[in-house]
C-alpha cells in the first residue's frame, strides 16, 4: 500500500507559513528558534528596576538572599528577555522568559525548581504570545503548569548554583553563543 503525504504536508506547510505571517508565536516557537544578539548581564542583588525588566510595577523585589541577572536575545525578528533568579539559601531557581513589547514586557514562561514543589516545572502561556497581558509577572488565570500537579514526580535534589544557573536557563530556552553552550 502506498501513502501520499504531499497534500497534507503542503497544507501543514501553508498553515505554518500563515501562522508566522499573521504574527502569531507560541512559547515553543521561541524556544526552537535561532537566537541572535545574545547579551548576558552580570549578577546583581536587590531590586530589579523597571529599565532592566519592565513590568507594570516601578521595580521588582525578589527579597533578601536572591541574586539575578538578565539575558537578552532576538528570535523570529522579535526581542526577548530572560530574568534568571536564584536563591541558594531558599533552594529556589527561576528563569522567566518575556517578550519585549515596549514599553512593558509580556511574560510568557517561568521555568522553576524549588524544594517547596516536587521537580522541575514550567508555568507558561499556551497560545499566541501576543495575547499575553502586558506588564503582568504571571497571569494565573491564563498560564498552565507543566507537568501538572497530578503527575507523579520524584523529588529532585537542588543543585543549581550561581555557576550553573546561566547554563540551566540557556539549555531550557536554547540561547547559545556561536554554536556553543554559554
Amino acid at each position: 500500500m502506498t501513502y501520499c503525504l504531499t497534500p497534507l504536508s503542503q497544507q501543514l506547510r501553508n498553515d505554518v507559513v500563515s501562522f508566522y505571517l499573521e504574527g502569531r508565536m507560541r512559547v515553543a516557537d521561541i524556544i526552537r528558534a535561532d537566537k541572535s544578539n545574545i547579551k548576558i548581564g552580570e549578577w546583581s542583588a536587590g531590586k530589579i528596576t523597571n529599565g532592566q525588566f519592565p513590568i507594570s510595577r516601578s521595580s521588582l523585589h525578589l527579597g533578601r538572599g536572591w541574586e539575578w541577572r538578565i539575558v537578552t536575545f532576538d528570535a523570529l525578528e522579535t526581542s526577548f528577555r530572560v530574568l534568571i533568579a536564584l536563591s541558594e539559601e531558599r533552594e529556589y531557581f527561576r528563569a522567566i522568559l518575556a517578550l519585549d513589547s515596549r514599553p512593558v514586557l509580556r511574560v510568557i514562561c517561568h521555568h522553576e525548581l524549588h524544594t517547596s514543589h516536587l521537580g522541575w516545572h514550567c508555568h507558561f502561556y499556551n497560545g499566541d504570545i501576543q495575547l499575553v497581558h502586558p506588564g503582568v509577572l504571571r497571569d494565573k488565570e491564563t498560564f498552565i503548569r507543566w507537568p501538572g500537579f497530578t503527575n507523579p514526580e520524584k523529588s529532585v535534589k537542588f543543585t543549581v548554583t550561581k555557576d550553573s544557573a546561566l547554563t540551566v536557563a540557556a539549555e531550557r530556552f536554547r540561547f547559545y553563543g556561536q554554536g556553543t553552550m554559554l
